[in-house]
């Protein structure tokens, strides 16, 4: 499945002229939603606030617009909200170094040393960083910022069992970053959203060394079963990669929170930087291939997740 944003980002195929419509995806309004199985016809399903979904065409009928689902259902689109992507992406690191931080606070103060403002800064503006960044501010080459409002992604050495030219992921939970490697050398940072749990807990992203077990071009996730947690459900999430029996790498359409914990346990993705990171990986999927699922044994991109703060 072709994707509407991912083409926008810059796939070097284009569909043929006969492929369908790519998707657009939808957010549940905050009165939430019904979904049928024709255009308000047959008995219907209540979908609550915030749930997401993919629409593949529309259809006006019985005074209504109504959006046909990927999984073949159908729901009045005044009762869905399209989803805002983050247009932000990270750095292709041409010199292999990193000696800047992405700002996560809209508006972040740049002070003088004595602290008065100089100037302000966009969310997602990334500002090089003359010297290591320590303590409560960093100094920057307009002035001082505070830490707070600053993610610096870092380098660190390759975990044992991964090759002097291999390909891996190290995702930092303190600092909420990632940093794509070849052997020694980062190649491409970004910044991500983990999970939003304590330590230990079912929403927390568990640190440890991994490797891919799966990759999907698309897949549903949903905690329905779970009681006692506020309840979601995404379908067809695009670039899946998991790395553990329940814990991905994903592209999430549904927040701009990147910099920042937001998800369940995940580590959330712009849409651009899940495409990037989906074809850095293996295995890569084949043609039409949709989706791969490895034996434990099999080669496949290390994934190390770090809880260093």
């Amino acid at each position: 499945m072709r994707w509407l944003w991912l083409l926008a980002l810059g796939c070097t195929q284009a569909p043929a002229a006969t492929a369908p419509p790519a998707p657009r995806y939808y957010l549940v309004g905050p009165g939430g939603a019904r979904s049928f199985e024709g255009p308000g016809t047959g008995p219907a399903r209540q979908l609550l606030p915030g749930f997401g979904l993919a629409i593949v065409e529309e259809h006006a009928a019985a005074g209504r617009r109504w959006g046909h689902t990927a999984r073949g259902r159908w729901i009045a689109l005044e009762e869905l909200a399209p989803a805002q992507p983050a247009s932000f992406r990270g750095v292709a690191l041409d010199s292999g170094t990193l000696d800047f931080a992405w700002v996560v606070t809209a508006g972040a103060p740049v002070l003088d040393a004595g602290g008065r403002r100089l100037a302000t800064r966009a969310l997602f503006a990334r500002e090089p960083l003359p010297e290591p960044c320590a303590g409560p501010r960093c100094r920057t080459t307009g002035g001082w910022m505070r830490a707070e409002d600053l993610r610096v992604p870092r380098a660190f050495p390759r975990p044992a069992g991964v090759g002097p030219t291999e390909r891996w992921l190290d995702v930092d939970l303190g600092s909420q970053t990632l940093v794509a490697y070849q052997g020694d050398r980062p190649v491409f940072a970004t910044l991500v959203s983990t999970g939003i749990g304590a330590p230990g807990s079912p929403l927390a992203t568990p640190p440890g060394v991994f490797r891919i077990r799966s990759k999907h071009r698309a897949a549903s996730m949903d905690n329905l079963e779970h009681t006692g947690v506020v309840p979601y459900s995404y379908e067809d999430i695009p670039l899946v990669q998991y790395f553990t029996e329940r814990v991905a790498l994903h592209a999430a359409l549904w927040h701009q929170r990147f910099g920042r914990p937001a998800s369940h346990g995940c580590v959330n993705l712009s849409p651009a930087d899940a495409e990037r990171l989906f074809a850095f990986t293996s295995p890569r999927l084949a043609g039409s291939q949709t989706e791969i699922y490895l034996r434990p044994s099999a080669p496949a991109t290390v994934v190390r997740v770090r809880a260093e703060r």
